[in-house]
């Protein structure tokens, strides 16, 4: 709150009692704190009679106070998220109930793809499945937080605002909480890439679509269901007065956010309400991957994009002087035929299809891909075991070598409602939008907090999605630790003692789920 001084009291004097009547209200147009908060509303300058101290005397003074949200003046033209996306018709569908509007999408844009790119994954477009109960959602009535929250110190997983043509936008920031994208090369000409579920997906503020949704409007929503302008306002003039979110209110519009040539490059943060889980913005829709994720491919350089008639996309590498090429085709039933075609005129083909088991190839059963140039394996997904490699003869049965961290008492015997009690903390852990199943891209995700088994559904995935629904059940999970018990309590007493432990033999190369 500011005070001025009346009547020659000093402001630190002058502590405003809300029960007095209070007179001459006027708006005025919304500060910014100087910490970068904006959720206490506009300011207005109220003349109220207070207290001068202890002897009981009032003197009339002003101070300007923050107003309720129901008394803030209301925008003359706030945007709405409908006019927007009706420019991607072809693209983008839409729908609203009463207090959510809705965008439908496979985050495919019309424009050219990842060339660019100079720090590549190996990632390529593949449509998604944005649809449904897995479609994104803004609020219709957006409310400001009263305490906002930065992108600069989380969300780093997952999105935080949708462009016009139902691309979503990640934070510009990547998930290891330091690494900007766009510095880093690893965007393409349109702020872009792929992530590791062939994701597309951009990192900052797509302005190429102000010529689409035409001069003046939003070329996004943030997903607090704020809007997000281009470099300028929406008349033109220059944009002054930004928060650290890249935001401020007009009298015209009330808030909204701003692109811009440097970090953020849209929101950095949320002026609105949303709720942050597992490092991202809850709920909000998953990519479905359909092939393991790969390593970095040092070097390479993203050349060139094309689409042919017949639907196949070509994606030109540059390493050095060699030139690589991987062409791929979605199909009707839902498998990818990918061709990865070498220098020396060589190619190797793969098909990968949703209906199988995560990583699986036709025909051959689970086999990671390995990188174009023949060079370098996968990478085990984020969260996975650190153990020995599952071709190694000598590997020991995983419910051996982590009985001690199951074994919560310690008493050196591990019992089955100790299984069964990790079993249950996993599965809570890792099912982070709580809709009781486990994608791959949770388990990929870490999100096990530490508990013995997130690693090995991590690394096991595709072993334990035992009917390749692509997600994990409970009763899959429970299935698996079961058998893998079952092996160990030979007398069957419901417990594995340190002898049982003892005897139990080298794996060989049968999988931990068998």
């Amino acid at each position: 709150m500011k005070t001025s001084l009346i009547a020659g009291v000093r402001p630190s004097r002058i502590p405003l009692l809300a029960s007095l009547v209070l007179a001459g209200i006027t708006p005025v147009l919304a500060h910014t704190d100087t910490d970068g908060t904006h959720g206490h509303g506009p300011t207005v300058p109220v003349t109220a009679w207070v207290p001068r101290g202890r002897d009981g005397r009032f003197l009339l003074a002003r101070a300007d106070v923050a107003t309720p949200q129901s008394l803030q003046p209301k925008p003359t033209s706030a945007p709405t998220p409908f006019a927007i996306f009706e420019q991607f018709g072809n693209r983008v569908r839409t729908r609203r109930d009463a207090d959510f509007f809705y965008i439908e999408s496979d985050s495919i844009p019309a424009h050219r793809m990842m060339v660019g790119i100079t720090a590549w994954q190996q990632q390529v477009p593949l449509p998604q499945s944005y649809t449904g109960a897995n479609a994104w959602r803004l609020p219709l009535h957006p409310v400001p937080a009263q305490q906002p929250k930065s992108a600069k110190t989380g969300f780093f997983r997952g999105a935080i605002a949708i462009a016009a043509n139902g691309v979503p936008i990640f934070n510009p920031i990547k998930n290891d909480g330091r690494t900007d994208t766009f510095l880093a090369g690893e965007l393409d000409e349109f702020g872009g890439h792929c992530g590791r579920a062939d994701d597309y997906h951009y990192h900052t503020a797509p302005v190429h679509l102000q010529a689409t949704v035409g001069p003046g409007q939003p070329l996004a929503f943030a997903l607090d269901g704020y809007p997000v302008f281009g470099f300028t306002e929406p008349d033109g003039s220059a944009v002054t007065g930004l928060d650290a979110f890249n935001g401020h209110s007009t009298a015209k519009l009330g808030y909204h956010y701003h692109a811009s040539r440097t970090y953020p490059y849209l929101n950095g943060g949320f002026h609105g309400e949303v709720t942050e889980r597992g490092g991202q913005v809850d709920p909000q829709p998953e990519a479905t991957p359909i092939r393991p994720a790969l390593p970095p491919w040092r070097g390479a350089r993203i050349t060139g994009f094309n689409t042919n008639a017949d639907g196949r996309a070509d994606l030109q590498i540059e390493v050095g002087t060699a030139v690589h090429h991987v062409r791929y085709i979605s199909q009707s039933s839902g498998s990818v035929e990918f061709e990865f075609a070498q220098p020396d005129g060589s190619v190797r083909r793969e098909t990968y299809s949703r209906t199988q088991r995560r990583g699986g190839r036709s025909g051959d059963g689970p086999r990671p891909q390995r990188a174009p140039d023949g060079a370098s394996r996968p990478s085990q997904p984020e969260g996975a075991g650190r153990g020995p490699s599952p071709d190694d003869p000598n590997r020991l049965p995983w419910i051996r070598v982590h009985a001690p961290e199951m074994d919560t008492n310690k008493d050196g015997i591990l019992s089955r409602a100790e299984l069964d009690a990790e079993v249950a903390r996993t599965f809570v852990k890792l099912d982070r939008d709580d809709n009781d199943a486990i994608t791959a891209a949770e388990a990929r995700g870490g999100g096990g907090g530490g508990t013995a088994m997130s690693g090995f559904v991590g690394q096991h995935f595709a072993e334990v999605d035992e009917d390749g629904d692509g997600i994990v059940s409970r009763i899959e999970l429970a299935a698996v630790a079961s058998r893998m018990f079952k092996r160990g309590d030979a007398d069957a007493d419901g417990q594995i003692s340190a002898a049982e432990f003892s005897a139990m033999k080298a794996a060989g190369k049968r999988t931990p789920a068998q």
